[in-house]
């Protein structure tokens, strides 16, 4: 038996404890929500770890990216007092394909059922199975009965012929088994898979935003991660690789300074903006070998600022032409959501409105209470939406009769393509 297929026949529990782990090229992050007697998310514990042996999305140390789950994830056990067993683990859209699909099935003139709707799932995850990849989520976009077009919720309804638009989200085996593996050396489960920037738009966005058609772009430390919504669904995902780091790289070589100090002048002083008092305001430079009695050299500001916009300018143009090569643009509407660690930097919403003309917001953890300062930062997104993706999950499976939720998990996921829509 495969280790996929292994997994397909595990049992999913309900459960009121929740956690996410979300692991990226610059930090681990790992929040553990409970619900509340109001059956709200309640965020008890978090903690985050310097991430180490993850690149791209994709693991090169093995012993470093364990060592740095494991303090992430203590961090988290004590806040909480609560001992883990089991995770929702976030993967990056750089290790991720999409495919779009359209499934055609013959009813025979019946009433359409669950049943149908299941099958026509079954072939989607089929088809992309063929390809060696694994389904990580699978959204019904829109249903066609005979001549009949853009039908929500076809059940109940008569016709000849059903037809599906379907999107997934998809990556390799050997790719999610690695990150599995890591998991389970920190004496954890991972219990599903969920892409980073579908969570970072689920804590992110408000209805509104979600259903009238929104881009969130999810800037990291090693990629850049879009995900356009529309009418409650996702429709869209693509990653450039670059990201936050690479302005930090870029500082340190354009000035000959160490990356812990080109990492210091982007917070301090970085922006991607410029102003009008640039020129004036001078900042101290440590230089690459000198002692610490060395004064370094000396810049102004606007200098700093015309290292760091040409690389946030690329990154949004890379990520103008890619919605725009795949014909996404004129649906994903007006509204921006910038989110992640590198969202922080001053001027990036006023550029990025700029340059895809959008009107851009920061997006910060909305949906969860009990958040402090640390946890409300847009840099805990992912991790926020892993933990609301885990109660969407569990609230689904509450609703199934008691013999379907003790079901495969991977039956009950091909289900949920409609999670963003109830749980917003």
């Amino acid at each position: 038996m495969s280790f996929f297929s292994f997994r397909k026949n595990r049992k999913l529990t309900v459960k009121d404890t929740i956690a996410g782990l979300d692991i990226g090229s610059s930090k681990v992050s790992c929040g553990i929500a409970r619900l509340d007697a109001s059956g709200k998310q309640r965020i008890i514990g978090y903690g985050h770890q310097a991430s180490r042996g993850l690149k791209a999305g994709m693991i090169v140390d093995m012993e470093a990216l364990t060592s740095s789950v494991v303090g992430a994830i203590h961090a988290a056990e004590e806040m909480a007092e609560e001992t883990l067993q089991e995770v929702f683990l976030s993967i990056s859209p750089a290790i991720t394909k999409s495919h779009s699909l359209r499934i055609e099935a013959n009813i025979s003139g019946h009433a359409i059922d669950a049943a149908d709707l299941k099958k026509i799932s079954a072939q989607a995850c089929q088809e992309v199975e063929k390809t060696g990849n694994h389904v990580i989520h699978m959204i019904p976009m829109s249903y066609d009965i005979d001549a009949a077009h853009d039908i929500k919720d076809p059940r109940g309804m008569f016709g000849e012929t059903l037809r599906s638009s379907i999107s997934l989200i998809s990556s390799q085996p050997s790719i999610l088994r690695n990150f599995v593996a890591c998991v389970e050396r920190c004496h954890l489960e991972v219990v599903g898979f969920v892409s980073s920037s579908y969570a970072s738009g689920l804590a992110t966005l408000v209805e509104d935003e979600i259903e009238l058609g929104t881009t969130v772009i999810d800037m990291g430390a090693g990629t850049t991660s879009i995900a356009v919504f529309h009418d409650s669904k996702l429709y869209y995902t693509d990653t450039i690789l670059v990201g936050g780091a690479h302005v930090t790289a870029d500082i340190a070589r354009g000035f000959s300074t160490p990356m812990i100090h080109a990492e210091r002048l982007k917070a301090l002083y970085g922006s991607a903006m410029v102003s009008s008092n640039d020129e004036r305001e001078k900042i101290v430079v440590p230089q690459i070998g000198e002692d610490e009695n060395h004064k370094g050299s000396q810049i102004t500001r606007g200098e700093l600022v015309r290292i760091i916009r040409p690389r946030i300018e690329e990154t949004f143009e890379l990520i103008r032409d890619r919605m725009k090569n795949a014909g996404i643009h004129k649906i994903a509407g007006k509204r921006l959501v910038i989110t992640g660690g590198a969202s922080q930097l001053a001027g990036v919403i006023q550029l990025a409105n700029l340059i895809l003309e959008k009107q851009g917001r920061l997006g910060k953890p909305l949906h969860l209470l009990g958040l402090e300062q640390g946890s409300r930062n847009p840099m805990f997104s992912a991790c926020a939406g892993l933990m609301m993706y885990g109660k969407n999950t569990y609230d689904s499976l509450r609703e199934l009769p008691a013999k379907q939720t003790q079901g495969n998990i991977n039956q009950f996921f091909g289900q949920i393509g409609s999670w963003l829509r109830e749980n917003l």
